[in-house]
């Protein structure tokens, strides 16, 4: 696990756990959280602000900003708007443990003119009640939260590349003695 995502393990932790304190300590907790997330957005908002006066500071600021962890914090200090893919998989978490809870699992393909479309996988694939799935689960909550997506749609499975003219599909060699092959 990279150090950002541990990082953000334990974070989110640490919220999970102050969330459960009794009242009067999760309002301390809050508070704390809260005055730190507004020192680091202050303290961050300085420094962009000075990157962006120097030429080769504003240089520097958009190398930066393409380090995810960076990123998320200028995002979370407001400095950064998250892109529309980026919030469209946010609520596909959301809803991920839901179509998890079926058997199934989702993918965010392409945002196109508005359009979210998305792959079901697993027991969700096919099946007849995954456009129900899709459009009541699925299609509200993207367009609730995203309201740049207007509209969802279902994507093919990947095609598998058809064969040359003239070529056999052959079964998979085993190689004796590798690991994992008999």
């Amino acid at each position: 696990m990279s150090d950002f995502a541990e990082r953000a393990r334990r974070l989110d932790g640490a919220r999970r756990r102050a969330a459960a304190l009794p009242e009067g300590s999760r309002e301390i907790a809050a508070e704390l959280s809260g005055a730190l997330d507004e020192h680091l957005a202050a303290v961050l908002r300085t420094i962009v602000t000075r990157l962006r006066g120097d030429e080769r500071g504003r240089e520097l600021l958009y190398e930066l900003v393409d380090d995810p962890e960076v990123h998320a914090a200028l995002v979370k200090a407001g400095l950064v708007r998250q892109s529309v893919a980026m919030r469209a998989m946010q609520v596909i978490e959301g809803v991920r443990p839901y179509i998890t809870s079926h058997g199934g699992d989702i993918e965010l393909v392409a945002i196109e003119d508005g359009i979210a479309k998305v792959r079901l996988s697993g027991s969700c694939q096919g099946c007849s009640a995954s456009s129900v799935t899709l459009h009541r689960v699925v299609r509200d909550a993207l367009i609730e939260h995203v309201p740049e997506i207007t509209g969802v749609e279902e994507a093919a499975a990947p095609a598998i590349a058809p064969l040359p003219d003239g070529a056999i599909a052959l079964p998979m060699a085993q190689v004796p003695g590798r690991a994992g092959v008999s």
